[in-house]
């Protein structure tokens, strides 16, 4: 379910809701504070105001670096996927393919973006467990369940919790959490509660409340407010004095011989694309904003610094390019996907819970215990492979000169069996090379000792 399927579902307004404003005048608009829902002579709230959905839809609809910290930032964190690993002595090799059939089947990888959209975006989402079995309706509790058929995700302008339907007991372990969610789909369709063992609840960012989390966007809100007023002023800048102002200068003319020369309107269409004929008593030039008008790259750095600070991540990055240098390029994307690392432990919970329910339809073995390997999406250059390869084969020449060959073959990725015989005892750095051909020095030594026993024979 896209995000615009959802917010078509919501009440269209008419135009008899709306109400006709009072015409503002220029020093309405220069006095007034910055708004967030809107911008520059368009602002409809109060600076630092409560944030509404609806604001939230705005905001990433129309500000690039919200979208970019919502939907991009959402699709890394599950765009590589994940393996799924038996944890045992003998792990089943076949496990990760056997759970990775299943989870495809199910478009589990669209399923969790989307759902860590939504849940990005408005703080918490959920995910509906379309089941198998023998309940009722979605109102009961899951039991005995035969097969898991389908994954739906619905965010919070579709789905909530009414407050008799939230967990009042305090010694119950689901103490403030929902026992059933209302969901409405929409198009004439009834509300519909759901029980929560049908429900995977997704929420990361838990702070005053039980179950709903915070938007990402909340933190970041403010600057995102002057960032967008900073942009629309600098276009209302080229719109207005990015081309220049015509200055004609009409040297020795009377008042009247100026009247004359604006009536003949022969210079109302001069541009700078078009040209202006004149005798040796006029002057024409354009003059921009230079030396009058603020440098904006100092506002800018500022904002974009604040907006970083609030989301983690490097200003480069919410810029869409990777600026300066090579190495400073990789620096920002190891930082970036420091953070992609650090959200996708915060998404595992929900994958759990998902692999759990599978394992107990038999859809997939059930194993002890598991874990979740994440696959990187961080690529190091050639150069800094070739120079990881270096130190590693150093490292590894350093432990023979007081490892056993045994030890050495017990550090190996995988580990390898331990040689029988003293030969898997040796020290290999405390053997000494020798050339081919050439006998070694027991040898050698044993030789000679019997050469010269062979001349003190022949000597007597």
């Amino acid at each position: 379910m896209q995000l615009e399927t959802a917010i078509k579902k919501t009440k269209p307004r008419h135009a008899k809701d709306s109400i006709k404003k009072p015409r503002r005048t220029a020093k309405d608009v220069a006095t007034e504070p910055l708004g967030i829902r809107g911008a520059g002579a368009t602002s409809q709230a109060d600076f630092g105001e409560t944030i509404s959905n609806a604001d939230l839809i705005f905001a990433v609809k129309r500000e690039p670096v919200a979208n970019r910290v919502v939907f991009t930032v959402a699709h890394d964190i599950f765009d590589n996927w994940f393996e799924v690993l038996e944890i045992a002595e003998k792990p089943n090799p076949d496990f990760n393919r056997e759970v990775q059939k299943v989870l495809s089947a199910l478009n589990a990888k669209s399923i969790f973006t989307q759902a860590a959209s939504f849940e990005r975006l408005f703080g918490w989402s959920i995910i509906v467990v379309g089941f198998v079995d023998h309940g009722e309706s979605l109102q009961a509790e899951v039991k005995q369940a035969q097969e898991i058929r389908d994954l739906e995700v619905y965010s919070p302008l579709e789905v909530d919790v009414q407050n008799s339907d939230e967990d009042k007991d305090p010694k119950s372990p689901r103490f403030g959490l929902p026992i059933f969610y209302t969901v409405n789909r929409g198009l004439g369709a009834q509300q519909e509660k759901i029980h929560f063992s049908r429900v995977i609840h997704v929420a990361t960012r838990l702070l005053d409340h039980a179950y709903k989390g915070q938007s990402i966007l909340e933190a970041i809100y403010d600057d995102l407010t002057v960032w967008r007023n900073i942009r629309w002023g600098i276009g209302q800048t080229m719109f207005r004095y990015g081309g220049g102002v015509l200055d004609i200068e009409y040297q020795g003319a009377s008042p009247k011989q100026i009247d004359e020369f604006i009536a003949s309107k022969q210079f109302e269409t001069v541009n700078s694309r078009t040209y202006f004929v004149h005798s040796e008593k006029q002057k024409a030039q354009f003059l921009g904003t230079s030396g009058r008008a603020l440098d904006p790259d100092p506002y800018c750095k500022n904002t974009l610094e604040s907006l970083s600070t609030g989301t983690n991540i490097p200003t480069a990055i919410l810029r869409g390019a990777q600026a300066g240098a090579l190495t400073g390029s990789e620096v920002n994307e190891r930082e970036y996907f420091k953070i992609i690392s650090d959200a996708q432990s915060l998404y595992e919970p929900a994958i759990w819970q998902l692999i759990d329910l599978l394992m107990a339809t038999g859809q997939i073995p059930e194993v002890e215990d598991y874990e979740i390997k994440w696959l990187g999406g961080f690529e190091i250059n050639e150069l800094d492979k070739a120079v990881a390869d270096l130190n590693r084969a150093r490292a590894e020449d350093l432990r023979s000169k007081f490892l056993t060959v045994n030890e050495l073959r017990a550090r190996m990725t995988p580990p390898l069996d331990p040689l029988p015989g003293p030969e898997g005892e040796l020290i290999p750095g405390l053997l000494k090379p020798q050339a081919p051909g050439f006998p070694s020095p027991s040898e050698s030594s044993k030789h000679n000792g019997e050469e010269d026993e062979e001349n003190r024979d022949s000597t007597s």
